[in-house]
């Protein structure tokens, strides 16, 4: 585990480090933490590490149950509820995101599906599920609406750990394909399409995630 040597507070730092090991995978899910441990190996003394482990309650990374710390372990009716209310939030992140589509955004949506195929033919997984995170966060942060920006950050780390703990390579094909849908239909400037193509791709993405389950 990496050893605290930032400046920033120690329980920010705590919390940045125990965020990044959860959403990678690197902490399992159900997984039991301990603050004297965990103290130990990030270097630092345990009340920031508990001041760290609050704050990832509070996120819902972590679940607390008589006293035993654990990670987070979607179920699948909360799995359900998280994409729908990606559902909502997202097809509306298209209508506005349309109201401010200009040039240079237009080129950033064609740059992705580019990377995109570049990083499956490669191989490279994490790349992968970091360019369907950025081209969802693209939309949403040009839609110019931060009530809709704080909404979807409420979900964004459970959307993260889901997906990171379901999505595996042969899962990228059908979102490549359903991005250049999506985009085909915003470059058209046609929102109905648009919105109706987002839709279609959370609806597959969690189908995908359930029938892996």
């Amino acid at each position: 585990m990496t050893n605290i040597i930032k400046p920033d507070p120690l329980h920010i730092q705590a919390y940045s480090i125990l965020k990044s090991l959860i959403l990678k995978g690197e902490l399992q899910p159900g997984e039991r933490l301990v603050e004297a441990k965990l103290a130990r190996d990030l270097g630092i003394s345990r009340g920031p590490v508990r001041e760290a482990i609050r704050m990832l309650i509070q996120d819902g990374l972590l679940l607390q149950n008589d006293g035993a710390v654990r990670i987070y372990r979607p179920t699948k009716r909360e799995i359900i509820e998280v994409f729908e209310c990606r559902e909502s939030l997202e097809t509306l992140g298209i209508r506005l995101f349309l109201r401010f589509l200009t040039d240079d955004l237009e080129r950033q949506l064609l740059d992705h599906i580019d990377e995109a195929k570049i990083a499956y033919k490669e191989n490279r997984i994490t790349e992968l599920g970091e360019l369907d995170k950025q081209f969802h966060d693209l939309i949403i942060q040009h839609s110019n609406n931060q009530q809709l920006i704080q909404l979807m950050s409420v979900i964004e780390a459970k959307t993260v750990l889901i997906r990171n703990q379901m999505v595996h390579l042969d899962t990228f094909p059908p979102f490549i394909d359903q991005h250049s849908r999506i985009i085909n239909a915003l470059l058209e400037r046609d929102e109905e399409q648009a919105m109706a193509e987002m839709k279609q791709h959370l609806e597959s993405g969690l189908l995908r995630i359930l029938n892996n389950i």
